[in-house]
């Protein structure tokens, strides 16, 4: 019984730790003092245009002016996230569904 209780807490905890993952919103720095909003991880939303032009920011060679990706930054956040939080979910659901079917055998003597 103690075992079956384990299983099931710690998986619950993992689940749970899982789906928050999931539904956290995600950003992405912008290479300022504020931040892009992306979504979560099951909802994505693309930067708007006017802030992925908030600005130039400049790169070695003074003549050239570099403009971030948002889109990328957003989708590489996004796709991190997902690594994370998705395995959780599925362990969690493997040890919520393991402690409550999983009965040890009876030892018979």
């Amino acid at each position: 019984m103690k075992s079956r209780l384990r299983n099931l807490l710690l998986g619950g905890a993992v689940l749970i730790a899982g789906i928050v993952g999931l539904f956290l919103p995600v950003s992405a720095w912008n290479g300022g003092s504020s931040t892009v909003t992306c979504g979560n991880a099951i909802v994505t939303e693309k930067p708007s245009p006017s802030t992925t032009n908030l600005g130039p920011i400049s790169v070695a060679v003074p003549e050239q002016v570099a403009h971030p990706d948002y889109a990328a930054q957003c989708d590489s956040a996004i796709s991190s996230r997902r690594h994370w939080a998705i395995p959780l979910v599925i362990v969690g659901t493997a040890g919520v569904l393991l402690g409550i079917f999983y009965r040890p055998r009876r030892k018979t003597s």
